[in-house]
């Protein structure tokens, strides 16, 4: 009892472990050639490319040894014994986060007798029953990956799918959220936090290839070391150095002239532009052996990707004021009509505006538009610009052992560089962006062995991830007043109806300036105890994470000019320009924004306590325990503002403000009750080579990154407010301001206890509910794995999950179907202007699949992975934004939101019924050290040719057809009424699927079709790779690697999901390709 309260009070006082780790634990053992065991033996575990003893401990009372946190690499693991010949196990591959268990058999002998075995360990799961796949170096070097992103590889694991439709554009992993996986660097949280980022990466830093030795990607029921994430976990470990020197350079090419071109491209018509290089280099060696070591990797980005931009401009007679047969009427004549209702104006002499008329500053911004390249009113004016990236990424990394039972590491890796982005028209119409993305991470690690079987890792981890935006053009506030102060470049925006723009940005780079960061830090250890038949791990995290957005909405100023007061009041239709109108400096609507500033933190601890219990030499139990703690987040200065919409609160539609007494900082109350059991089972049948493994266990979610347009910071007064619209009376111009005018002064925000939300206001209003609860996703899963010959193993698994209160957002003031008013049949009749979006705890998600992998290790020049997967998912919400406010797509749109659970329920954006991929490396048998052409010119001619490739055939993803009017009646999306299934037997892309098996409902009611009904098209892939490497004269192990690399190399066609809006004339028709054709690449790399 003595000795049980001894460990006990040890996990208590030192467990402070983050929940994660990017080690691997050696276990094993000793018995002689009779099968009995030896206790006592003395087990040295020594590196084997830094020499570094990294463990010496003895058996215990059962002949076995635990080795828990070693670094993955290759080890050789030394016994001896009194009485007993010294066995050497040389060879033995660690990966990351695996349990390789060794049967030692030493022989009768003397001491200074030896036997030296070289084998690797098994590929065999037999002490843990996570699901998941390892990639190693080799995979992640050799295999053809396009922009060389090591992520893509996620994708080859089994029960992983791409999330094409997802912000994260990563992967799905057994039907979870894609924006739910969890990033680990060297083992700690990789996490970005940004609000509201293009593609919405989670992962706050990603390394480049060279930096990589191999990753992680845990797909199902991991321990409860894992966690704060209800979807997958990829643990990344970084290169370090060795005991010899070690290094590559490299340089990658793309060009558009090597590739095919788009299926749709019309024919004839020109290639676009695209060249990309991508080179570097990386080294690593000792800084003094078997003690210390450095290792640094660098690469460097150039894209240039030219674009067709097609923009319609002003003809060049409408610049000077002559518009022809248009009728242009001279707003200065309005009065009301003698003849009858309404009002009537005079024509303009000759429809031409005298140019004593024009306005100075109309007439300026008119001018600067580029004459039009064809005479025509529409799409007149074609030019290809170019987008250019310029980007950094560097990781420096070094190793050390300061003591026998110390060692110590420390990572500091960097992303940054430009985006160029050019606006739809040439400056100085046109205001391109530079966008830059800086990233920094830095890891330190030490690790302790306490003693033989204690042993103790303290980490700290930071990273900052950020994205600066601003325009290209000067600022230059052109109308006075309508530049916010915070404004550092460009002009204010004329939107002209029917033209371009003058002054806008790239697609999704409107908000300028635009500055936004999230920093974690993490302070975390990890403690391990090997007792006996239990190994035993506990732990505790403390993450603090920062998150600032500051940026300008509309802060530039919006002038919108539609031809409203050159019309004639009785002949609208027909009459009047917006050019005519710029020309008179008279806009239809003035929209003047502010700058909107947010700090947001949150502080998330996490604890768990995990015993590896060997029931029996082939039965391990898996039991763990793990506490989520997951604080909302609050704003630094109390700029939260949460609109009450909770059942039962005396505030009901009311807006709270941080400070209030009567709420918690962060309007939310957080989540005390996340305990998560884990409960696995490893057994290592009779059978050889036979593994039964199981589990269940639940997961909680993590923040998904929304962005900020639906967070409590954009709440008034805090963003927006200040700022103004105006829409003027077409028939009374001094209900406009002119564009020589003055605008109106932006008035600060009020104090939130001096705000008051007017029942008529416009702004969006947020609503979070106040005990929202974390959701969490119950898993369980049965698997079989079975070695074969050729160091090959086979397994299937079956993997369920059913996630419950996951986050989603939904419109919560549309009315119910009927004629009249929107805004009369608001339920919240307080609110008739303001949208009003509910985030809340809803949605439910159910999964249900089997997958197979056949995997053999590199051996004799050959390995490959292939995985199946047939499944199928299901949810009420495949992220967290599922509203078209919000930018999601388009099937999550919400039709009836009394009813989400039911009317929503469908397959998920995700699903993917059938996926299969294969991938794999093969060194031709040719040349020397191989079974054929050894020497001679056939050596030189067949020696050193390699192949490589991933192949990839999926079922397509689902889509919802839908009506491109509000039908309904109540401001939201709308889905027609399905009359069949709507599939076809043999689908084209002119006729993709059963336009007519959908028609539309009567008037005031919503469609029976549910939410993604019909599936799109498959895809059919091939990448593929051929390399030769050349021997070079410095050394044994230096090459020169030339590759070729192609992308979809048989040109496939994958086409795009078919128009959806049924009545419109692109339903059912499919006009564009989801990936690229055929592109080819090439490389060249030394290695010494």
């Amino acid at each position: 009892m003595t000795r049980l309260s001894a460990i006990l009070s040890l996990l208590l006082i030192c467990g402070s472990a983050f929940a994660q780790t990017s080690t691997g634990s050696l276990t094993g053992t000793i018995q002689d050639q009779t099968g009995a065991l030896v206790p006592g033996a003395l087990v040295r575990i020594i590196a084997t490319e830094t020499g570094d003893v990294a463990r010496t401990i003895p058996a215990g009372e059962a002949g076995t040894f635990a080795a828990p946190l070693l670094r993955p690499g290759l080890y050789t693991v030394e016994v001896t014994h009194p009485g007993f010949k010294k066995l050497t196990r040389q060879g033995v591959l660690l990966r990351v986060d695996e349990v390789v268990d060794l049967r030692l058999t030493i022989e009768p002998g003397g001491v200074n007798e030896q036997v030296t075995v070289t084998a690797e360990a098994p590929l065999l799961e037999e002490k843990t029953h996570s699901v998941g796949q390892v990639v190693d170096s080799r995979t992640i070097l050799q295999l053809p990956l396009n922009g060389r992103n090591y992520l893509q590889l996620g994708n080859l694991t089994a029960g992983a799918v791409p999330n094409t439709r997802s912000r994260d554009k990563t992967f799905s992993a057994y039907g979870n959220r894609g924006l739910q996986n969890a990033f680990l660097l060297d083992g700690a949280r990789n996490q970005n936090y940004l609000r509201g980022l293009d593609n919405r990466a989670r992962d706050a830093m990603r390394p480049s290839l060279e930096a990589i030795a191999e990753f992680k990607v845990q797909t199902a029921n991991f321990s409860a070391e894992y966690g704060a994430s209800a979807g997958a976990v990829v643990n990344v470990v970084t290169r370090g150095g060795t005991n010899e020197i070690h290094g590559t350079a490299f340089e990658f090419l793309r060009n558009s002239a090597f590739d095919a071109t788009d299926f749709f491209q019309p024919a004839g018509s020109a290639q676009p532009l695209f060249i990309q290089h991508q080179f570097g280099g990386s080294a690593g060696g000792p800084v003094r052996r078997n003690r210390a070591w450095w290792f640094g990797a660098f690469e460097r980005t150039h894209i240039s990707d030219e674009t067709t931009s097609t923009a319609t401009v002003p003809l060049l007679p409408e610049r000077q004021g002559v518009f022809g047969s248009r009728g242009i009427f001279d707003p200065l004549t309005t009065r009301p009509n003698p003849a009858g209702a309404g009002s009537v104006r005079d024509r303009f002499p000759g429809n031409q505006i005298p140019a004593s008329r024009f306005d100075r500053i109309g007439k300026a911004q008119l001018d600067k538009y580029p004459n039009p390249l064809i005479n025509a009113a529409a799409r007149n004016y074609v030019t290809n610009p170019l987008e250019a990236t310029r980007l950094n990424n560097g990781t420096f990394r070094g190793d050390g052992r300061i003591s026998d039972a110390d060692t110590l590491f420390g990572r500091f890796s960097f992303i940054n560089g430009d985006f160029v982005r050019p606006a739809p028209l040439p400056a100085p119409a046109g205001n391109g962006t530079l966008r830059n993305q800086p990233s920094w991470s830095v890891g330190i690690g030490h690790t302790r062995v306490i003693t033989p079987t204690i042993v103790h890792e303290l980490r700290f981890a930071w990273n900052r991830v950020s994205v600066i935006q601003d325009g290209l053009l000067p600022r230059e506030e052109v109308v006075a007043g309508a530049l916010d102060p915070g404004v550092s470049s460009g002009t204010p925006t004329f939107n002209v109806t029917g033209f371009t723009g003058i002054g806008v940005e790239p697609a999704n780079f409107g908000n300028l300036p635009l500055n936004k960061t999230s920093a974690v830090w993490n302070l975390s250890s990890n403690l391990s105890i090997a007792r006996g038949k239990h190994n035993l791990k506990t732990g505790f995290d403390f993450q603090l994470v920062r998150v600032t957005t500051d940026t300008t909405l509309q802060g530039r100023g919006n002038f919108g000019f539609t031809g409203v007061f050159t019309q004639d009041p009785q002949a609208r239709a027909s009459t009047g320009s917006p050019v005519a109108d710029l020309l008179l400096g008279l806009p239809n609507s003035i929209t003047v924004g502010t700058r909107g500033i947010s700090n947001e933190r949150a502080k998330h601890y996490y604890g768990y306590f995990q015993d590896d219990f060997s029931v029996t030499k082939s039965l391990t139990l898996n039991l763990g325990i793990r506490y989520d703690l997951t604080r909302p987040f609050f704003e630094k200065d109390n700029r939260f503002g949460n609109l009450i919409l909770d059942q039962g609160d005396p505030n009901f539609g009311q807006l709270v403000f941080a400070g209030d007494s009567r709420y918690p900082r962060a309007l939310q109350y957080a989540d005390r009750n996340n305990f998560a059991p884990r409960f696995g089972l490893a057994w290592r049948t009779p059978a050889p080579g036979l593994v039964i493994r199981g589990g269940y266990g639940i997961f909680f979610s993590q923040d998904e990154g929304t962005g900020v347009n639906r967070r409590m910071t954009n709440n008034p007064p805090f963003v927006g407010f200040g700022g103004y619209v105006i829409n003027s009376d077409q028939l009374n111009i001094s209900s406009t301001i002119p564009l020589t005018g003055a605008l109106p002064a932006r008035t600060p925000a009020p104090k939130p206890q001096d705000f008051r939300l007017e029942p008529r206001a416009t702004a969006t209003l947020i609503s979070w509910d106040q005990r929202f609860r974390s959701g969490y996703v119950q898993q369980w899963s049965l698997s079989i794995q079975k070695s074969l010959p050729g160091d090959s193993l086979f397994e299937v698994n079956y993997v369920g999950n059913h996630g419950l209160g996951l986050g989603g957002s939904f419109p919560a003031n549309n009315p119910a179907p009927g004629p009249g008013a929107i805004a009369a049949r608001r339920p919240l009749a307080r609110f008739t202007a303001a949208p009003v979006f509910r985030s809340a705890p809803y949605a439910v998600s159910y999964y249900h699949g089997v997958s197979t992998r056949f995997e053999r290790r590199f051996r004799n020049g050959l390995s490959y992975l292939a995985s199946f997967t047939f499944g199928r998912a299901i949810d009420t919400a495949s992220e967290f934004a599922v509203c078209d406010a919000c930018g999601a797509s388009a099937d999550d749109s919400i039709q009836d939101p009394s009813d989400i659970n039911k009317s929503q329920k469908s397959l998920s954006n995700h699903h993917v019924g059938r996926r299969f991929v294969l991938s794999g490396n093969w060194e031709l048998p040719f040349g020397a050290g191989r079974r054929w052409a050894a020497g001679g010119a056939a050596r030189h001619l067949l020696g050193g040719w390699a192949l490589s490739g991933i192949v990839s055939l999926s079922d397509g993803i689902p889509f919802t057809p839908s009506l491109s009017f509000d039908n309904a009646n109540t401001g939201g999306p709308n889905r027609p009424n399905r009359l069949r299934d709507g599939k076809l037997a043999n689908p084209s892309i002119q006729r993709y699927f059963d336009v007519d098996a959908f028609a539309f409902p009567p008037q005031f009611t919503y469609g029976n079709s549910g939410r993604n009904v019909l599936i799109g098209p498959g895809t059919n892939s091939v990448d593929c790779a051929v390399h030769r490497n050349f021997r070079l004269p410095i050394n044994e192990a230096s090459e020169l690697q030339f590759r070729a690399e192609a992308f979809n190399a048989f040109n496939r066609p994958h086409f795009d999901l078919p128009g959806s809006a049924i009545g419109t004339p692109a339903a059912g028709i499919i006009g564009a390709t989801s990936q690229p054709n055929r592109q080819l690449q090439l490389g060249l790399k030394m290695i010494f």
